[in-house]
């Protein structure tokens, strides 16, 4: 983990929406362009969260399974990813709203349709109704997937008391 997060670190200085067009003319116009995009934003956090949850995981369970020789997919099924699932979660919740901003900058280059594609073209028309309508979406949009995140997290860790 300790050579990865750098070069995590430093794909995130890159502008991000320089990469939007890079990904119309890879996978063209369509959806898989916006949801490459998405993906793109959104991975960062869920990789640094989780590599904060490996990392907080005590010494005394690495050992332990080291000592009953366990499986590396019984490592990661039933004591990593359980006991960094807090973690993991807290950057869902947050890469969930950077999705929707993933997917309407990705619009804003290579659209027909979209909440970015109205958000570019009311900023040159100086329409604000559309402008406004299309925030508004792209708000309830991001709230409602930070929102089901949540849920997920209640669900699946409502033992834990900090949630």
């Amino acid at each position: 983990m300790d050579f990865v997060l750098p070069l995590m670190v430093t794909s995130q200085v890159i502008p991000l929406i320089v990469l939007a067009p890079f990904f119309i003319i890879l996978l063209g116009i369509g959806m898989t362009s916006k949801i490459a995009m998405a993906a793109v934003i959104s991975f960062f956090p869920i990789f640094v969260n989780f590599a904060h949850g490996y990392k907080s995981i005590s010494s005394n369970i690495h050992e332990l399974m080291h000592i009953y020789d366990a499986s590396t997919r019984f490592k990661i099924w039933n004591v990593y990813f359980p006991l960094s699932a807090g973690s993991i979660l807290a950057g869902l919740k947050v890469s969930a709203t950077l999705a929707a901003i993933g997917a309407i900058v990705a619009e804003f280059t290579g659209a027909e349709v979209g909440l970015g594609k109205n958000l570019f073209i009311s900023a040159i028309r100086l329409e604000p109704d559309l402008m406004m309508t299309s925030l508004i979406l792209s708000t309830l949009i991001g709230l409602t997937l930070f929102t089901s995140i949540l849920l997920i997290e209640r669900s699946f860790l409502g033992w834990n008391k900090d949630v």
